[in-house]
């Protein structure tokens, strides 16, 4: 299934079909799926590396399929990748904290104060990043 996933997904991107990448995706993240429920652990430590990975998978895929009529400039590209960057850090922080309320695990205050710091930072870079599109679709 996952094999099947990744051929779907890399035919898509060869044939520059956009509708294919998400059922490629799809193929592979329900392979993963498919691996957790068969497995006797309760929790998989690497889902937060997974779900990061489909996440950039996804994002890299789209972008390589946009039309391109001229050479992006310096500033646009940037500003994307560090966007890219930030919604798979994201994805990494709330797959982790997420894992973590699933294992019943107790961190102690450490670890809660990490999880709130990580809050914090989530939402100052939403707010960034925000504020500077506004800005640059303004002018």
């Amino acid at each position: 299934m996952a094999a099947g996933g990744w051929v779907v997904a890399a035919l898509a991107l060869i044939a520059r079909l956009p509708a294919l990448l998400p059922i490629g995706l799809v193929g592979v993240g329900g392979a993963y799926a498919l691996f957790l429920s068969l497995g006797a652990d309760a929790v998989d430590r690497r889902a937060p590396l997974v779900a990061t990975m489909l996440l950039l998978a996804a994002e890299f895929g789209f972008w390589s399929l946009e039309p391109r009529d001229a050479r992006p400039e310096r500033a646009v590209l940037v500003r994307r990748l560090l966007l890219v960057g930030a919604a798979g850090l994201g994805a990494a922080l709330l797959a982790s904290l997420l894992l973590v309320a699933a294992s019943d695990v107790s961190g102690g205050v450490g670890l809660e104060a990490l999880g709130v710091l990580a809050a914090v930072v989530t939402a100052a870079l939403v707010a960034v990043f925000t504020a500077r599109s506004r800005d640059s679709g303004s002018t």
